[in-house]
């Protein structure tokens, strides 16, 4: 069964809207270079992201001040430390 493409096209429009009111809070809670590496995450990694930005607009309720580009890079380390599966590599020798 196919979806509607108007409803297709509805969700699509929902989910720029959300997206651009998401870019409009980052940028009143962030300065200049941390918007920029935000926006550069956004890119290269969409589901890092939505995480970091919902992060990040949590603590700038907590700080309530604008957060800078140092405290944006120490939240993604700290993300992307969490996400990362560690790998090992193990030789078993005869």
């Amino acid at each position: 069964m196919m979806e509607d493409p108007e409803a297709t096209e509805g969700k699509k429009q929902e989910a720029k809207k959300m997206e651009e009111q998401l870019k409009m809070s980052l940028r009143m809670a962030l300065d200049d270079a941390a918007y920029v590496r935000i926006m550069n995450v956004s890119m290269a990694n969409k589901e890092l992201y939505f995480t970091a930005a919902k992060n990040l607009l949590m603590a700038y309720q907590r700080a309530k001040r604008k957060l800078t580009d140092a405290e944006v890079l120490s939240f993604l380390r700290a993300i992307k430390q969490q996400t990362e599966a560690k790998t090992t590599i193990t030789f078993n020798r005869k």
